[in-house]
């Protein structure tokens, strides 16, 4: 399909579905955005030759997390960022699942559920991998929440990128063995008890030292429950078996992160997901075909529209966390394990790339960056935001 799909969709069939469907700010910006990236709404910029030969105007992306035709910078900037970070050993890749049952509570507290699922996960990798038992030292790890399966429905879970090996108590790197990390149901059970007594605790109004916690803290039963029926379902869970999957190693950092910077940024899909749109039915591939058996699948104009809206997440959700090694504050440990791994010192990526930097090295054969006449690389020399557009560094 052509680019600019899933904005034709939203542009046909939003109106009609504000008219049946209870539509919220998060959302209206969420669809506003859609509906206007690459359009005056969202403003210009001016690319210009440096020898004066050549000048376009070209419109402003969104650059909204959920809008599918956006994202390929802010993916290769993460990408460039992990990079520089990353340590020379294998990579584990760990996924933590749920229950579906828990989800009501989600679609209530989307950012302070992101929390605690995120600092669950990552408490019990640390508590485990430190125990000598396992591995005995600290990893560095990256987390990423995502709400959605391959049909855009509702499906919480984690990725983690997990160092298959990292610093003991005395400050020496640990290999981790290749092969085996940690047994997957002690990871999961781990996960479940520390998950369910965060969200245990999250409901309660005091702190453990008595004082009131500020609103935002505290969590909301869903409408239609009580907080005590949020408890008693978490005691239920707590007697069920739950998931984690651990995969086999990566042999370098490179691989794995390309696999989990897709779900970064572009929010439930991608345009090029999107094989046919008939004006009333959307045709989508399916991400991973060999999990269903078919290579698409279809739904309505707003169905569509309602899978990708109901997975925006609430301002201010960080669904990517970085851990341990990885975390700003070890910084020191960082680069003691870097020089033990013959790596050079970490140094943050500060001067960043202009878009068409970025776009010519995702795609060598572009030349859209280039002047027409002399060839030469053309820069940006004026840009109007028209109150909502980007940054002028990743304007594209």
């Amino acid at each position: 399909m052509k680019p600019g799909i899933a904005q034709k969709i939203f542009r046909d069939h939003f109106g009609a579905y504000q008219g049946s469907h209870t539509v919220g700010k998060r959302e209206q910006w969420a669809a506003w955005n859609i509906m206007t990236c690459r359009t005056p709404e969202q403003g210009y910029h001016v690319d210009e030759c440096p020898n004066g030969h050549y000048r376009v105007i070209l419109k402003n992306s969104c650059k909204h997390r959920s809008c599918p035709q956006c994202g390929l910078t802010e993916t290769e900037l993460w990408l460039e960022r992990q990079k520089r970070k990353a340590l020379a050993c294998p990579y584990f890749h760990i996924i933590f699942t749920i229950s579906h049952e828990l989800h009501r509570i989600w679609r209530r507290n989307r950012k302070h559920f992101t929390d605690l699922m995120l600092r669950a996960a990552w408490h019990s990798l640390r508590e485990l991998l430190q125990d000598p038992r396992w591995l005995g030292a600290l990893p560095g790890a990256i987390g990423v929440f995502q709400s959605w399966d391959d049909e855009m429905q509702e499906h919480c879970h984690l990725h983690f990128i997990v160092t298959a090996g990292g610093l003991d108590p005395a400050g020496c790197w640990k290999n981790a063995d290749g092969e085996f990390l940690l047994p997957t149901q002690v990871l999961a059970s781990k996960f479940r008890g520390k998950f369910l007594a965060y969200l245990r605790e999250g409901f309660k109004k005091d702190t453990a030292r008595g004082t009131p916690k500020p609103d935002d803290e505290v969590l909301k039963a869903p409408y239609g429950m009580s907080v005590q029926q949020c408890l008693n379902l978490l005691n239920k869970l707590g007697r069920q078996r739950w998931h984690a999957d651990i995969e086999p190693a990566y042999e370098h950092a490179e691989g794995v992160y390309k696999y989990v910077g897709r779900y970064i940024r572009r929010g439930p899909i991608s345009e090029k997901r999107i094989a046919g749109y008939d004006g009333d039915t959307v045709t989508i591939s399916y991400a991973h075909p060999e999990k269903h058996g078919k290579r698409t699948f279809h739904m309505k104009a707003e169905a569509f529209i309602s899978r990708i809206l109901k997975h925006v997440p609430e301002k201010g959700t960080h669904v990517v966390r970085a851990y341990g090694l990885f975390h700003p504050n070890c910084r020191g440990k960082l680069d003691d394990a870097r020089a033990q791994l013959a790596q050079t010192a970490y140094e943050p990526l500060t001067d960043l790339p202009h878009a068409h930097e970025l776009l010519q090295r995702m795609f060598p054969e572009w030349q859209g960056n280039l002047c027409p006449q002399c060839a030469a690389v053309l820069r940006t020399v004026y840009v109007s935001h028209r109150g909502h557009a980007p940054p002028w560094r990743l304007a594209a």
